[in-house]
């Protein structure tokens, strides 16, 4: 799967915070949806699918610009519209959208825009809806209802704190404007153990244990396959404890000690 998350400058509106990733203006929606085609054409037999966008509901990837569920799909349709003329079998995603329950102007509720791309027309532009359902400190299958579980540890008194919730509730959504039969893919998942002290917000990380992040990570993918309306599953990720000293490699499961338990688990788990 190819993540597509930018626009060239040229193609951005005027006064847009380039610091940012951030998407193509209304002018420019075309040329960014033929160079999807081109891109789907050229990868033929070597891709199998595109996501179009990646949390476009948080402010640092939407460029800063006003939330707008209806512009983004506007993209969405006419990247999916040329991704099928050059390339009909290409599998292509909706961005996935950040969990989050963080106000405008940082971001706008993840449940809130999937109802809104929903109502602007989703359900025709794409063969798949991505999703990233994180775990934080949280087991998998751990349902939130409300309150606060442990006032002592944070991370646990929103529903885009765990997995099961992010993954269930876009489903019933899907369900209720008449999308079930589709597959919910989570194209980023996973659970960090703190490696990378230069970013406070992954402190939560410390009461993660390595063989946490192994059983969690075994159980959302046996979860997936239970649900039945899952899609693929991508794993957060594979080696940038090898490669980088930043946040991501918190979530790595090769690390320069070797294989964590978390990458021997999933290479011995029933498939």
């Amino acid at each position: 799967m190819l993540s597509i998350v930018k626009a060239p400058r040229w193609a951005r509106p005027a006064g847009s915070d380039f610091s940012q990733e951030g998407p193509p203006s209304d002018e420019h929606i075309g040329d960014f949806a033929n160079f999807l085609g081109q891109v789907a054409s050229r990868y033929q037999g070597k891709v199998g699918a595109i996501e179009i966008w990646n949390e476009e509901n948080i402010r640092n990837e939407w460029g800063g610009e006003p939330f707008d569920a209806a512009r983004y799909v506007r993209i969405l349709c006419a990247g999916f519209a040329q991704i099928k003329a050059s390339n009909r079998g290409m599998i292509v995603i909706s961005g996935a959208l950040t969990p989050t329950g963080a106000p405008p102007p940082l971001a706008v509720n993840d449940q809130v825009y999937l109802r809104n791309m929903y109502a602007a027309g989703v359900k025709d532009c794409a063969d798949a809806i991505g999703a990233h359902p994180s775990g934080y400190a949280n087991a998998p299958d751990f349902y939130y209802t409300g309150g606060d579980p442990d006032p002592t540890r944070g991370y646990d008194d929103h529903p885009s704190f765990f997995f099961r919730n992010t993954m269930e509730d876009y489903h019933r959504i899907m369900v209720a404007n008449g999308d079930g039969a589709k597959k919910l893919w989570p194209t980023e998942f996973g659970w960090g153990v703190f490696r990378y002290s230069g970013d406070q917000r992954f402190v939560y990380m410390q009461t993660n244990s390595l063989q946490k992040q192994a059983d969690w990570t075994v159980t959302a993918y046996q979860m997936g396959k239970s649900w039945g309306w899952a899609g693929v599953m991508f794993l957060w990720n594979l080696d940038y404890a090898l490669t980088c000293d930043c946040e991501n490699a918190n979530f790595g499961i090769l690390t320069h000690q070797g294989d964590t338990p978390a990458f021997s688990a999933l290479a011995n788990m029933a498939k």
